[in-house]
């Protein structure tokens, strides 16, 4: 029959069966826009088992469009843009980069290793190609927003979530510029005009300060870990950063010279995060179930044991691997130590001597530094593991040198004994740098 049709009708009926085709191919596979469940029967499909991209994160269209109109050679055209983006690093095209770099992951939406090491590049070697502290801030938040941009995208991906507290914590908190970058993030973004005098809303919409919103999207690493494995390290290490982010908040406060209730409350809430709620997370060692605390709880211990089937030394030899590798029982006596009223004071008392020190007052300062150094001993015999920490030996010898070179502007002996004399003599290998630094800073003697 179809012979006896002219050529134009049957053209027409191939139309016709061509479209009829169709349909159920277009019913059947129409693509999801949103989370509800909106769609083709296959993509709910997708969305009930958690397969679809939507299931992922927020979906970008142009991004499909993209993979169809390369038509398999996706992985060919990323390559070459990764090749671009090398050459525009080398040549300094910064602008070009960013652009490149948006046309890599829209190609690449759900390819994590593409997101963080753009994100870190931008945050690191860009920023760091940048004279002005105002430019390298401006790079540092282009990663930052970058990678939130690949959490949202992706956000069943616990690492993702990782690497946006990592930078907003650690590249903000302890850059050279930490003391620039941590005003900016909280308080006073560099381009005030756009920001009305506050801080960039895009990245800080809550304005905390950068380790309290490192710690919110640690905890959302945490969230998607329970669903979703990691692979960067050890579980009880992943775990443990919004406790950490907390840690570094209150120490951070300190570094600026803030020893009043906020400073004492941030490390109250540091040894909660970290006792009560990371020190009671489970962690699976094998062939036995245990958590940071249990130490801490005979029952817990025996419960451990009996679950377990082993003896105690094996379960004791788990937990202190896992103790030592968090470094817990450190942090858990150095945030103990550290909101007690006597630590407060001792930090205030050698900050205070210092700042007096730098302007002349030597008598007040000599008197103050007293002061801090006898708390600092009556500290360190209530809590003698901080003895093994690097920063509160330095800074107790620090407060040292610096009552030492009162009595030489005064043209004084120093009395034989003196606050710290043991701790003095205990640690003179670490006398020297530390004698360097100061030299540099106030002169030799």
């Amino acid at each position: 029959m179809i012979e006896q049709l002219t050529a134009q009708q049957r053209k027409l009926a191939y139309l016709v069966g061509m479209v009829m085709l169709m349909l159920p191919i277009i019913v059947l596979g129409m693509p999801a826009t949103d989370e509800a469940g909106s769609g083709g029967m296959l993509a709910k499909l997708r969305q009930e088992n958690d397969l679809g991209e939507s299931t992922l994160g927020k979906v970008d269209p142009t991004s499909a469009t993209m993979n169809l109109v390369l038509l398999g050679m996706r992985g060919v055209a990323v390559n070459l843009l990764r090749i671009q983006l090398d050459t525009q690093r080398d040549q300094k095209q910064w602008a070009q980069m960013r652009a490149t770099t948006e046309s890599v992951i829209l190609l690449q939406p759900h390819y994590i290793q593409v997101w963080r090491y753009l994100g870190w590049n931008m945050a690191y070697n860009v920023s760091a190609e940048w004279d002005a502290v105002e430019d390298r801030y401006f790079w540092v938040k282009e990663g930052a927003k970058f990678l939130m941009q690949g959490a949202e995208r992706n956000r069943l991906d616990p690492e993702i979530y990782w690497d946006t507290g990592n930078t907003l914590g650690k590249k903000i908190g302890r850059s050279d510029e930490w003391k620039q970058f941590r005003k900016f993030f909280k308080k006073e973004d560099p381009d005030k005009e756009r920001y009305d005098g506050g801080p960039d809303s895009e990245i800080n919409p809550d304005r905390k300060d950068n380790y309290l919103a490192a710690k919110d999207w640690f905890q959302k690493a945490n969230d998607a870990e329970e669903k979703h494995e990691q692979h960067i390290m050890m579980d009880c290490l992943f775990r443990s950063y919004p406790a950490r982010s907390q840690l570094d908040y209150a120490e951070a406060l300190q570094r600026e010279g803030q020893f009043d209730e906020t400073t004492r409350k941030a490390w109250d809430d540091a040894y909660h995060d970290w006792v009560e709620v990371f020190g009671q997370m489970r962690f699976q060692t094998g062939d036995c179930e245990i958590f940071m605390e249990a130490p801490a709880s005979e029952s817990a211990m025996e419960q451990i044991i009996a679950a377990s089937g082993k003896d105690r030394n094996h379960v004791e030899r788990e937990l202190d691997l896992y103790q030592n590798v968090s470094n817990y029982r450190f942090w858990r006596t150095k945030a103990h130590a550290e909101k007690q009223q006597n630590t407060t004071r001792v930090h205030s008392d050698l900050f205070e001597g210092e700042e007096l020190f730098k302007k002349g007052d030597i008598d007040a300062a000599q008197e103050v530094l007293e002061s801090g150094l006898d708390r600092f001993k009556f500290m360190l015999e209530a809590y003698k593991e901080l003895a093994s920490d690097d920063t509160t030996m330095e800074e107790g010898l620090w407060g040292i040198m610096l009552w030492q070179k009162i009595y030489q502007l005064k043209n004084q002996v120093q009395p034989e004994e003196f606050p710290l004399k043991d701790l003095w003599n205990k640690e003179l290998n670490r006398v020297p740098n530390l004698q360097q630094d100061f030299n540099r800073k106030y002169g030799s003697s």
